[in-house]
């Protein structure tokens, strides 16, 4: 669940809740209903017992029953509702509802005075299915003593199971559509707890764009230190890279007058000035390392107008050989850092392809599955696969390059290391060499 959203967390765990909340609530429910209706039918099959008790009378060892009882139930055949006494072991009288039923089987005696409650029975009586028993045994005076006459009562399942099912489908259908009416409630509330925390996430986003400088609106007191956090953090960065570029920029000037008079010293030995213009190229790649310091919090910079700019630059530095300068591909393209240093790299690059080039130079601009890449290719003579690796080298020239790319390409690389990209050299389709940089977006 490392990837799902807080929104999807909170909706698949109250969908989860509901769905182990309803069944144990039908479940819960259904029992409570199913005793009540049970505990009722019990009593209304007591009274019902009671009343054969009272409408029987033993004359002698002569049993009697009126042809027609006060529960209208037992007077009608197949009404569900079956009457039998039982005395001395044999059955003296059913009650005309039982026309189509026969006892099958010995039926449950309790002792006299105490009752028998069945709620599910079967197999004492034909041509039925399941049904509730109540058996009761009094005790009449005989002829020559007291003896006892077992009363039963019968009542079919079915309706009982019908009214059962009738509350469970009504249960279930409520139950989900409250379940479901919850849900979409929970849901919306998420949606309303959780839009702080999208403001937030669009605010940093804006700020980490470089649309503004810090995070100003207002949020709940939980966010406060978060946001308090942001800003500081911003505020400390800005703080931090205006100082390296101004300790940068003073050491800079400081160094440049010295070194210059160093090096416009008469008759100054060839070795001297080598190693005098060599702390010079050193210290202008530190200087551009160091400054080129990637920030967290920048604006993206769309490549095509510089990268024309720089194509116009090149065609009048190079005018003398009449270059075919031309650029391609996607002018949407974009880089997520420092103008400047966009500039220095692909400057380099097509200074580079330029006095390269035999006639022509191409700039080719892709973006691509979160990622921006610049190619520069030219139709020189290329570049030897065992020599691709110095040419990245601090200070290495290749033959094939007329005259200084020197520390160039190692800025080059330098700068693409520090926005976390990729440099690549390889053969071009025009003949010579295609450098590519590449840059997450």
């Amino acid at each position: 669940m490392t990837r799902l959203s807080l929104r999807l967390r909170s909706a698949l765990l109250a969908l989860l809740a509901l769905a182990i909340f309803i069944p144990v609530t039908v479940l819960t429910l259904d029992k409570a209903y199913t005793e009540s209706l049970t505990q009722a039918k019990h009593n209304e099959l007591k009274l019902m017992n009671l009343a054969l008790v009272s409408a029987f009378e033993l004359d002698g060892d002569v049993p009697y029953m009126p042809e027609l009882l006060y529960e209208e139930q037992l007077n009608l055949p197949d009404s569900g509702y079956i009457g039998i006494i039982v005395f001395r072991n044999k059955v003296i009288w059913k009650s005309a509802s039982a026309l189509h039923n026969e006892v099958i089987a010995t039926l449950p005696a309790p002792a006299t005075g105490d009752e028998e409650f069945i709620t599910e029975d079967r197999g004492a009586l034909s041509n039925t299915g399941s049904y509730f028993s109540y058996a009761f045994t009094a005790e009449f005076a005989a002829a020559d003593s007291f003896e006892p006459v077992h009363f039963y009562i019968m009542n079919s399942r079915q309706e009982f199971n019908l009214e059962r099912d009738a509350f469970t489908g009504t249960l279930w259908k409520w139950l989900l559509l409250l379940a479901a009416g919850l849900l979409v409630l929970i849901i919306a509330g998420i949606t309303f707890v959780l839009n702080p925390v999208r403001e937030l996430i669009n605010e940093i986003r804006l700020t980490a764009s470089g649309r503004q400088g810090a995070l100003t609106r207002h949020y709940p007191k939980e966010f406060t230190p978060l946001k308090n956090s942001i800003n500081r953090l911003l505020e400390a960065e800005a703080q931090q890279r205006s100082r390296y570029k101004n300790s940068l920029g003073d050491l800079a000037h400081s160094l440049k007058t010295p070194l210059a008079v160093a090096m416009g010293t008469s008759n100054l030995p060839d070795d001297a000035h080598d190693s005098l213009t060599q702390i010079n190229n050193i210290i202008q790649r530190q200087l551009k390392r160091a400054a080129a310091a990637k920030a967290g919090w920048q604006a993206s910079v769309t490549v095509a107008p510089l990268a024309q700019k720089l194509l116009n630059a090149m065609e009048k530095v190079h005018r003398d050989r009449s270059l075919n300068i031309n650029m391609a591909g996607d002018t949407g393209c974009q880089f997520k850092g420092d103008e400047t240093d966009l500039m220095e790299m692909m400057g380099n690059l097509l200074d580079n392809a330029c006095k390269a080039a035999s006639t022509t130079v191409l700039l080719t601009l892709e973006q691509e599955e979160g990622w921006s890449h610049i190619r520069i290719e030219d139709d020189g003579p290329g570049i030897p696969p065992d020599q691709k690796d110095a040419l990245l080298e601090r200070g290495e020239r290749l033959d094939t390059y007329a005259e200084g790319q020197g520390i160039g390409m190692a800025v080059v690389a330098d700068l693409v290391a520090i926005y976390e990209g990729r440099l690549d050299i390889a053969d071009s389709t025009l003949g010579g060499a295609a450098v590519t940089l590449s840059f997450p977006v």
